[in-house]
């Protein structure tokens, strides 16, 4: 299934997103990742949740990254969620809302995901 296809859904806003990965039929909370970035004057730089999502993980196209580590990993499935933290009904700045997830996952299982 191709990533662009499957996040065709996500909204081009400002958030924050996880990957939880099946695998033996356990879940695991992979990554917790953000887009956009806020400079000091309020404004963003710009990369909202879709680009985000459908951009690049360790300068590979994220789509082959993932096909990569699927069968590399031996992984049944991966599941992405997105959470839209900044428009005009919110606005936590994605950075500090992914660093609190990072933070809660931290203080549950001692390390941050993989």
């Amino acid at each position: 299934m191709k990533l662009s296809e499957v996040s065709k859904d996500v909204p081009e806003v400002l958030g924050v997103y996880v990957i939880y990965k099946l695998e033996k039929g356990k879940i695991k909370l992979v990554y917790i990742g953000k887009s956009g970035t806020m400079e000091q004057n309020g404004k963003f730089k710009a990369q909202l949740l879709r680009k985000r999502l459908n951009n690049k993980q360790d300068g590979v196209a994220r789509q082959k990254y993932f096909e990569e580590k699927i069968e590399k990993d031996n992984i049944d499935a991966l599941d992405i969620y997105w959470y839209v933290t900044f428009d005009e009904k919110n606005q936590d700045i994605p950075a500090f809302v992914e660093a609190q997830l990072l933070q809660l996952h931290y203080n549950m299982y001692g390390e941050l995901p993989i």
